[in-house]
């Protein structure tokens, strides 16, 4: 999702646009994993955007609460947070620990479906991850 299109979202919410909420939104918009509060204050510094820890976790909670970023919870992880839009799956190394999101071309709706028909069980919501060793961590080249 573009930056641009975020930023609507924030202002149809009565959200004012701050230059540490409009660079954090292009950080979202941009990331192929979920963020830390930590990988976002290094990102603000390395663009030169002063934000304290405090900044950090009301912008995050802003915007949580807008709509526009959800909580990832992955087993023994601190706090990450990705866009709200979409919906993603994720490879975790157990190597480095590095995250990456993964979209399915076949989305799970179908064995939801089945779920609901079969065992009488209507899904809220999932989450699913896979646990394993990235390339680098197996030692394997491109």
């Amino acid at each position: 999702m573009e930056t641009y299109e975020l930023e609507k979202i924030i202002r149809e919410r009565n959200g004012r646009m701050t230059r540490v909420r409009k660079a954090m939104l292009d950080f979202f918009g941009t990331a192929e994993a979920p963020l830390t509060p930590s990988m976002l204050m290094e990102r603000l510094a390395k663009r030169r955007i002063t934000a304290d820890r405090t900044t950090i976790y009301r912008e995050l909670r802003f915007l949580e609460e807008t709509g526009v970023i959800r909580e990832v919870r992955l087993a023994g992880r601190k706090r990450m947070f990705e866009l709200a839009f979409g919906h993603r799956h994720h490879l975790v190394c157990l190597g480095c620990h590095d995250v990456k999101s993964v979209a399915f071309k076949d989305h799970l709706d179908g064995e939801e479906e089945r779920l609901l028909r079969d065992e009488q069980f209507q899904v809220a919501d999932h989450s699913l991850e896979y646990y394993g060793y990235c390339q680098h961590c197996r030692g394997v080249s491109v």
